[in-house]
């Protein structure tokens, strides 16, 4: 793949999403003092940095591994553009998908995952909900030597019909083995009214993981928890998910965190550990670490999240983040890095301790705003913030604390 598009720089200023995030988060962030007590990842201060502005609802963004220090940027309307190492976006986008897409509310092109071997082989995957009918579409398209990809060329590998418009998930990425891993949401509705969560026949209320470079239109690999048996969704990695919107690898251990939207009461994290096949986090048995409709209910055979987030402290939708494995923060090493879509909280949790333990209490490093939607890992592991405004920026150490 040789150059991309025409570059367009942002304009002067950073726009108002952006300075206003840079306004409120600088003196919130400097204003609230580290615990005295706290040590490693959980003991940093965390500000964010303008990046790249301009953008049009961006829900995602990834780096593609290859070093190159180039960002892919996700537009809910159906547009991927390419960001530079400088933050400057691409006039031409990537890809343009907004003819077959329904975009709005929880829909919309909602996940991107570029394939391990993307620099060489140029194919990238998709996840959005189609024009048509709402349901969830999994597709592959090639991006040339020009770096655009043709919609006509799409493949699409996966269709899952969906009862209501909320709850898509929408979170696609590769694992450790190279196997494409798709969250989905129960379908909709309040409470999942068609039990979706618990149901090991259906792919809505799922993790689901499947071999792109196996058969056509992809292989089931062989340790899926149902691969090889009479199963109507071989497909199936992990059950028991209300509404993974975001989640992550962990590039150094392999380990899935899940960042799963809470009902009413709780928001929470879970990991599920690398090539831990069938795990049940629980959904819609458990809200949280809490019966779910129920004073009482069985538990036994549950992954229970490592950390909740209550309602009562004014959080509604969890932001799962990633294990920051960069160099510019040696302090976060190894801590899970989160927020929650209406208070705009930054948390982090000790990795390395949650997995160890099952359990992890997070500590508050930062402030943001209620517009944040989603984390996003560069080549070099450091992380990004999108913000649906139209603004990335970027994770930093707070200066401020340190003087």
């Amino acid at each position: 793949m040789s150059s991309l598009a025409t570059i367009r720089r942002p304009a002067a200023g950073l726009g108002l999403a952006a300075a206003l995030l840079i306004a409120l988060v600088v003196p919130s962030i400097a204003a609230s003092p580290s615990p005295a007590a706290a040590t490693g990842p959980t003991a940093v201060r965390l500000a964010l940095e303008p990046f790249a502005d301009g953008l049009a609802s961006p829900v995602f963004v990834t780096g593609d591994r290859s070093g190159t220090g180039w960002l892919y940027a996700v537009e809910q309307g159906g547009r991927i553009v390419a960001v530079s190492p400088a933050g400057d976006v691409t006039d031409v986008p990537v890809v343009d998908l907004s003819e077959r897409i329904t975009a709005g509310g929880e829909q919309g092109l909602l996940g991107l995952a570029l394939h391990p071997d993307f620099r060489s082989n140029g194919r990238l995957f998709v996840n959005y909900t189609r024009s048509d009918d709402g349901a969830t579409t999994i597709a592959e398209l090639t991006v040339g030597a020009d770096g655009t990809a043709d919609p006509a060329t799409e493949r699409v590998l996966l269709v899952i019909p969906q009862p209501y418009a909320n709850h898509n998930g929408g979170m696609i990425a590769f694992d450790a083995q190279g196997m494409l891993v798709i969250g989905m949401g129960d379908g909709g509705g309040g409470g999942d009214p068609d039990g979706n969560g618990q149901d090991p026949t259906a792919l809505l209320g799922k993790l689901l993981r499947i071999d792109v470079d196996g058969a056509q239109p992809y292989a089931i690999p062989a340790d899926n928890p149902f691969a090889g048996g009479t199963s109507p969704a071989p497909e199936i990695w992990a059950l028991g998910t209300r509404n993974p919107w975001r989640w992550s690898v962990d590039r150094e251990t392999g380990d899935l965190w899940v960042g799963d939207v809470g009902q009413g009461d709780l928001e929470e994290i879970h990991v599920v550990p690398a090539g831990t096949a069938g795990a049940n986090l629980g959904w819609n048995t458990m809200e949280g670490d809490v019966c779910y409709g129920a004073e009482v209910c069985e538990q036994e055979g549950l992954t229970l999240p490592v950390t909740t987030i209550s309602h009562n402290d004014g959080a509604c939708s969890v932001i799962g983040g990633h294990v920051y494995r960069g160099a510019a923060i040696p302090a976060l090493t190894g801590g899970y890095l989160f927020t929650d879509l209406c208070i705009g909280t930054l948390w982090v949790l000790d990795a390395a301790a949650a997995v160890a333990d099952g359990t992890a209490t997070p500590a508050a490093v930062g402030q943001g705003t209620a517009q944040m939607v989603s984390f996003g890992e560069g080549d070099d592991g450091e992380l990004y913030v999108v913000d649906q405004g139209g603004a990335i920026l970027k994770v930093v150490a707070d200066a401020q604390a340190t003087r």
